[in-house]
């Protein structure tokens, strides 16, 4: 798994396919759970995927916590490692925490951010629907299903895999004293096509959240997968269909 020393941390990521660069960036939980494995086979001939494990994650230089602000770090983060593999823009789709990232990307240095696919993700610094799960895997990770844990552990390694729940977790309850939104009042500076896909049974945002989202920001279009969850990319019932949208809403993009 190859990686870059930046200034402060070391990133691993992997690569797959050829084309034109798109980045992905994974949700709370880091890839050990809904990774883009589908997307890395099924759209191998069409981009070159850049995915990466972001601070605090997979074999990526550990954290023992995480800020509120971790969205925007992570950001600057991602630029970084574009920096370093001489990407100069791409395609970014995002999942979740990775959907906020991607957001703030576009907002940040709008130039090198030629598309945005936002999924799963983010209004508000506070999710009442998910203000629970917060506090009880925050004071015990080991409350998840035996098969999360070993997921987690096999990825972020036995020693470390709670820490990172702890980090996401507590990232979160910070937020959760904050008003507004996760984006500074700037959602109306993405300037890039933006694509929002959305499960209609996601347990931590509602569709509503997302419109307002949606609405927003000026080239953004919202589709909404009835029977998706929070990760529809990686659902059974939605990722084909769902990879195939995305397929072609970046394949219209002009050539960059």
């Amino acid at each position: 798994m190859p990686a870059v020393q930046l200034t402060d941390l070391t990133l691993y990521y992997t690569e797959h396919g050829a084309g034109s660069p798109l980045l992905f960036l994974h949700a709370g939980w880091g890839l050990a759970v809904n990774n883009f494995a589908y997307q890395e086979s099924a759209l191998a001939d069409a981009f070159h995927m850049i995915v990466p494990d972001r601070r605090g994650y997979g074999r990526s230089t550990r954290v023992e916590r995480l800020e509120a602000d971790f969205h925007w770090q992570a950001a600057q983060d991602m630029f970084a490692l574009l920096d370093a593999l001489h990407v100069n823009e791409a395609f970014v789709w995002g999942h979740s925490d990775g959907a906020v990232i991607g957001a703030i990307m576009a907002i940040t240095q709008p130039a090198r951010v030629r598309a945005l696919i936002f999924e799963g993700g983010h209004l508000y610094n506070r999710k009442p629907l998910s203000q629970e799960i917060f506090e009880q895997l925050y004071r015990d990770p080991t409350l998840l299903s035996q098969p999360a844990q070993d997921r987690l552990a096999t990825y972020h390694g036995q020693e470390s895999w709670q820490q990172v729940i702890r980090n996401w977790a507590g990232a979160w309850l910070d937020l959760g004293k904050r008003e507004g939104n996760l984006y500074r009042g700037r959602l109306d500076e993405i300037i890039c096509p933006t694509l929002v896909i959305h499960g209609g049974q996601d347990e931590h945002t509602t569709v509503a959240e997302v419109e307002e989202l949606t609405q927003r920001i000026p080239h953004a279009h919202l589709c909404v997968y009835p029977d998706g969850g929070h990760c529809v990319h990686d659902g059974r019932l939605t990722r084909a269909a769902c990879t195939l949208k995305l397929h072609e809403f970046l394949s219209s993009m002009p050539i960059g």
